[in-house]
């Protein structure tokens, strides 16, 4: 259980939400093992978003530092969370904190699906004709025959464009 000091016991407006929750968030963060890099700015968001909702959120009994360091706490988790999944985060209530982590770029950590290798094997029609082959696997060339290039792929084109031009 967590120690009371008196300046837990301090009204709102006299408790320095800044300096203590900053801290409470950081001490937090380290126990939680979050090694992401956060910058002040994001870091003093969350905070300031932790002392709004502790402030409209607590209950008569409850101290205001009692509320903010577990609104605190609550985020430390968040961050947690958005920092080692990649999991779609869509509770209504974690809106404005997936705005603050959007806003600062915190990272988000990735899993890679598993990938399954397949093999195809294409038919025969994919085959390069062999007298079309100018070079063996062994480097060594084969004899192509003297019609090999009247079987060139667009021969049969270039014949029909040359004798159309020939009419003309």
């Amino acid at each position: 259980m967590a120690r009371m000091y008196l300046i837990d016991s301090l009204p709102r407006f006299l408790f320095p939400t800044r300096r203590h929750g900053l801290g409470w968030l950081k001490e937090q963060l380290r126990a939680l093992r979050v090694t992401a890099p956060l910058s002040p700015g994001c870091l003093s968001e969350f905070v300031a978003n932790a002392a709004e909702a502790a402030a409209t959120s607590r209950s008569s009994d409850e101290t205001y530092a009692a509320r903010l360091r577990h609104q605190l706490d609550a985020q430390a988790q968040f961050i947690h969370l958005w920092t080692t999944s990649d999991d779609k985060l869509a509770r209504p209530d974690w809106s404005a904190w997936i705005e603050i982590a959007r806003k600062h770029l915190l990272p988000r950590s990735w899993k890679i699906a598993q990938t399954a290798v397949t093999e195809t094997r294409r038919d025969d029609s994919f085959k390069v004709p062999e007298r079309l082959i100018s070079k063996g696997a062994s480097g060594a060339r084969p004899m192509r025959p003297l019609t090999a290039a009247n079987d060139l792929p667009g021969t049969q084109i270039l014949s029909d464009l040359k004798q159309a031009n020939d009419k003309s």
